[in-house]
């Protein structure tokens, strides 16, 4: 099994592992943070209020969550921080089921407490998942491994948020308690059976135009989180829309309860299931047309007294919502560095539910001024006006930054992608015929010299040549600014002297140049081989790094042709010595560069 082919299975394995574990927590997060929802806005016999202050005590912390504590998933082991916030939440959990069962008075206060400590933890779970992710799998993968996180998030809604309240009804809470807890243990034991991701290595940072470092998101990412928050202002009232319905418009039932939900849940796994291709394929741009799906559901959610109507439309909106997320949040996370996965994370979740804080403030404000019956139909419309500017807003970006990210920001190739590009590079280069040179250098009266295939003449005026030589080399290791260059272009005679000077294990100093016949230039002193069609002497005028290579960057001092009329040069192409197009040696031919790692391939 190729290495490639072998680390596709492991990231193929990781993955299902990391989104069973997923799957099975979530269960009991929809579980539990239904079914308390439920109770309070039903103990409150309907109270808006109450149930805005419960929405509202479940997202607050995440905003909080969102902020303080998704950058930690940034540092270290993110399989060991997914497991810890399981242990962690279980034990939060069985507290309170010992309180709950002790019979304490505080049980209500309690559970909204516990229930306001599990999400805030959420966003550092949510972003050391992504960073996992973004950490472990190449950036082409990541739309579909982002679509495939909210299948498992809207399959598990589906089954939690139905059962919340059934289970409320058939049980009571410390079912509900007793079953979370279940839920987060089997969590943190697939997790022990994850992989761990791979640690980043780059620096989090980039290189501004004048060269000096900066830190941030780009300019891109942060007008995406703008749109996504805008959207969210609008399509956070999903979040109090079936308890509303269901209460106010349908009769205060649980069972049209867990049908909006149920509905809901299926258009959010649908849009889940179609947001991965479209994004891998297309970018940005599905993410934009979402919203603008969205916006015309909510315009359809404001008819609440016909209840497939309105179950269509709000799944209709949640199709779409799940399209413009992954597409939004795949696109900001390939913007920026991996080793900032969990920060970006916490950032796209802070401007997703301080949008639902807004949304659901806003349903407050109005409702607490009117009638729910009749100022609720009047806000989705509002809704619905705030999205299309979301949308305009996408759209904008699309406009300026493309549907997908420039190469400039995409990430380093992983080491197998970078070996496959170096030999696909390599044998392109093999296409193309090059001179042969002898380079050289002369430090305190000792000589050095290498063959090199990659020299050009770069400039007249002023003239200028450079020679590309491998970085850690000894000639590189030898060669400075003011440093004397001595070029020596071969001749079609002289394939032995570009096979020795590319061996590994000739002798140093003058040594190396038994057998060849070699001048100090006359005026640099750096060795010229006798016997060439030319010859060039260069001062160094500047070393540039680029990649494994430095770019000799050198000014021509004398220039000297051999007295031989038409003298042939020794060529290389296609891995071979020729002349004139016919081969010399083609069987025993050593490609320029094989040998030695100080000059160029």
């Amino acid at each position: 099994m190729s290495s490639v082919a072998h680390r596709e299975r492991l990231e193929r394995r990781s993955l299902w592992t990391l989104l069973s574990a997923y799957g099975v927590s979530q269960f009991g997060n929809w579980l539990f943070r239904t079914g308390v929802v439920y109770y309070a806005y039903n103990q409150s016999h309907g109270s808006t209020a109450t149930l805005a202050t419960a929405i509202i005590l479940v997202y607050l912390p995440i905003l909080l969550g969102s902020r303080l504590l998704a950058p930690l998933a940034d540092r270290g082991d993110t399989r060991r921080t997914l497991i810890g916030l399981d242990v962690l939440r279980a034990v939060v959990l069985v507290v309170l089921l010992a309180a709950v069962g002790g019979g304490a008075g505080f049980t209500s206060a309690a559970t909204v407490g516990v229930m306001a400590i599990l999400s805030l933890l959420t966003p550092l779970f949510t972003a050391a998942q992504t960073a996992y992710l973004r950490r472990s799998l190449s950036a082409e993968r990541i739309p579909q491994a982002l679509a495939a996180v909210s299948r498992i998030d809207w399959s598990m809604f589906i089954l939690g948020t139905a059962a919340g309240p059934l289970v409320l009804q058939a049980a009571n809470l410390p079912v509900l308690i007793a079953l979370d807890i279940v839920t987060f243990g089997v969590s943190g034991l697939l997790l022990i059976r994850l992989t761990p991701a791979p640690t980043p290595t780059d620096a989090g940072t980039r290189t501004g135009s004048d060269g000096s470092r900066r830190s941030g998101l780009t300019a891109g990412s942060r007008l995406l989180l703008v749109t996504v928050f805008a959207l969210n202002v609008g399509a956070g009232l999903i979040n109090v829309y079936p308890n509303v319905v269901a209460r106010d418009f349908l009769g205060s039932s649980a069972a049209w309860l867990s049908a909006i939900n149920l509905a809901n849940g299926v258009g959010a796994l649908i849009g889940a299931t179609l947001a991965g291709r479209l994004a891998k394929e297309r970018g940005l741009r599905p993410g934009v047309l979402a919203a603008f799906v969205v916006a015309a559901a909510l315009a359809g959610m404001a008819f609440m007294d016909h209840a497939w109507a309105a179950m269509l439309a709000s799944s209709v909106m949640l199709l779409g919502g799940q399209v413009f997320a992954v597409a939004f949040q795949s696109r900001i996370l390939e913007n920026e560095p991996v080793d900032v996965a969990g920060r970006v994370s916490g950032l796209f979740t802070l401007a997703t539910f301080a949008g639902v804080a807004v949304s659901v403030g806003l349903f407050l404000g109005v409702t607490s001024i009117g009638s729910v019956r009749g100022a609720f139909p009047a806000l989705l419309i509002a809704a619905a006006f705030v999205v299309l500017g979301s949308a305009l807003i996408g759209g904008a970006a699309l406009r300026r930054y493309g549907d997908k990210v420039l190469p400039a920001e995409a990430e380093p190739p992983r080491a197998e992608e970078a070996e496959a590009a170096a030999l696909l590079l390599r044998q392109a280069g093999r296409s193309f015929a090059t001179g042969v040179t002898v380079t050289s250098t002369i430090v305190d009266g000792t000589p050095h010299a290498t063959t090199i295939n990659s020299f050009a003449t770069v400039s007249l005026d002023p003239a200028l040549v450079m020679v590309s030589v491998k970085r850690g080399s000894r000639l590189e290791s030898l060669i400075t600014e003011g440093s004397p260059l001595g070029i020596t272009v071969l001749a079609a005679q002289q394939r032995d002297a570009a096979v020795h000077f590319a061996e590994t294990d000739r002798p140093p100093g003058k040594e190396q140049f038994e057998g060849h016949p070699w001048e100090p230039g006359t005026y640099t002193g750096a060795p010229l081989l006798e016997g060439g069609s030319a010859w060039i002497e260069c001062v160094v005028q500047t070393v540039v790094e680029a990649g494994d290579h430095s770019v000799v960057l050198a000014r021509p001092v004398s220039f000297t042709a051999s007295e031989k009329c038409g003298t042939d040069p020794l060529v290389f192409h296609g891995g071979d010595f020729t002349t004139r197009g016919e081969p010399i040696a083609s069987a025993v031919a050593v490609q320029v560069g094989s040998q030695e790692p100080d000059h160029e391939h």
